[in-house]
């Protein structure tokens, strides 16, 4: 449910503009210095919105000149995605024990506790229960017309004759609706209940999706911790030294590149998300519901950072990696050990003991049903598939990309607005491959769904 953001730098510079702004002068009428002093202080006037998004507006551009210097220092200094001169320093840690089955598994969970919660909502009358049937109802054409016709006026009608030469006071206008027309009542009731059937996304259903991603989320865990004790801290969840802090420095690295892919995007479709539409209030005039954007934050700057991180990151790209990385690292073994031996003179008698006694073990090797024939084999195979060592570090790198491409999908329907999550997802898995962490990740995503709301909070107050 991540809803990326609003161009901030449009908001900036459209704010910053403002300021460039005068009352028009009539040089027809003329006017005292009071009166011009009166409007030049009506016009530099600013309340608390204002100012509030006057200071907003001056860190984002200040962020948008320390992330291009920093960009070009690190350029400058040979700085790379990826080897001995990364821009995030590798760390080792241990194999990703889960598959990409646990995504699955996550959805499943999703689905079930979504269904769930969606039948207690619906009890407790916090939403309303779907009515396709009553639509169905509607546009069959067998059922009965919602106004019943009176059938002693139509025989009034047709026995009465009237005078072709007298106007007809009774006759309606053809201009005029028929309101005693069925069909016209049935389009009535159509959009009545159209209306109603399809209506903008609410609080309460924002809580349930909320709540349903964050029920998946804990089921996911319950099943990752029957399998391995320590599955929390593997898969990255628990902070270590740094994070944090490596969490904001790559926000401001991450978010303004992406905030100007944003900006372009917006110049050719609009950007709009169910939760900005939910923040609008319901009158043009009324003020914003300060209780509907605390829940709002919370569910939308809190639960959904983590509860994404952890389906995108942790399960789909942590799984991706471990097949990628799990199978090239048997491959490698492989090729190790079948590695030639060293040449020596055919003349060398130490050469021809060890020659011997290597011709000897081959025998005891091949030989079938020895304990000495299965050793190196179960050998190989073990330390091939040995997840506990913390001394692993990541090479494949497309499973950055796939999971990036996901996670883009995932906000089909919202604009052009899956191009720049791409792009930002993709700083995000970078994040999470070179730490093995979440916290990284999840401080950005908290940053970037935090500084959304309170921008449209400001701006809805402005309003």
């Amino acid at each position: 449910m991540s809803f990326g953001f609003p161009t901030a730098s449009h908001w900036a510079c459209s704010f910053l503009a403002q300021a460039d702004v005068t009352a028009p002068v009539d040089s027809t009428n003329a006017t005292t210095a009071s009166e011009i002093a009166s409007e030049s202080a009506e016009v530099v006037e600013l309340g608390l919105p204002e100012i509030a998004l006057l200071i907003l507006s001056l860190l984002i551009l200040l962020a948008f000149a320390t992330s291009l210097s920093q960009w070009i220092r690190l350029l400058y200094h040979g700085k790379r995605p990826f080897g001995a001169k990364a821009f995030v320093p590798v760390r080792p840690r241990h194999l990703p024990f889960w598959s990409v089955l646990y995504f699955v598994v996550f959805i499943g969970a999703l689905i079930f506790s979504s269904s769930l919660l969606q039948g207690a909502f619906q009890a407790a009358g916090w939403i309303e229960k779907p009515v396709a049937q009553a639509a169905e109802n509607l546009s069959d054409p067998q059922t009965e017309p919602l106004v019943a016709t009176d059938p002693v006026a139509e025989n009034s009608d047709q026995t009465d004759t009237p005078d072709e030469d007298a106007p007809d006071e009774d006759a309606p206008d053809e201009d005029a609706p028929d309101e005693d027309a069925p069909h016209n009542a049935e389009e009535d009731n159509a959009e009545e209940i159209v209306a109603e059937g399809s209506p903008g996304l609410s609080v309460p259903q924002l809580t349930l999706s909320t709540l349903g991603m964050l029920t998946a989320t804990l089921i996911t865990l319950m099943i990752l911790c029957l399998n391995h004790r320590s599955a929390i801290s593997r898969i990255g969840l628990i902070p270590k030294r740094g994070d944090i802090g490596l969490g904001l420095r790559s926000a401001l690295m991450i978010l303004p590149p992406t905030m100007l892919i944003m900006t372009a995007v917006s110049l050719m479709q609009e950007y709009s998300h169910p939760v900005l539409d939910a923040l609008q209030p319901d009158e043009s005039e009324a003020g914003p519901n300060y209780a509907v954007f605390a829940l709002l934050f919370v569910t939308t700057a809190l639960v959904t950072p983590v509860v994404e991180e952890f389906w995108i990151r942790g399960l789909l790209q942590g799984g991706l990696q471990r097949l990628a990385d799990w199978r090239l690292s048997m491959v490698r073994q492989s090729f190790e050990q079948s590695a030639a031996p060293i040449e020596t003179p055919d003349d060398d008698p130490t050469f021809q003991l060890q020659r011997e006694a290597t011709n000897i073990n081959e025998t005891a090797y091949m030989a079938p049903g020895t304990a000495a024939g299965t050793e190196p084999l179960v050998a190989t195979v073990s330390t091939a598939m040995h997840t506990d060592s913390s001394d692993w570090t990541p090479t494949a790198i497309w499973p950055v990309f796939v999971a990036s491409l996901v996670f883009a999908l995932l906000h089909w329907g919202q604009g052009l607005a899956p191009i720049p999550l791409f792009f930002l997802s993709l700083g995000l898995g970078y994040l999470y491959r070179q730490t093995g962490s979440l916290i990284p990740p999840i401080i950005v995503h908290f940053v970037l769904n935090g500084l959304t709301m309170l921008m449209t909070l400001i701006e809805m107050s402005r309003a």
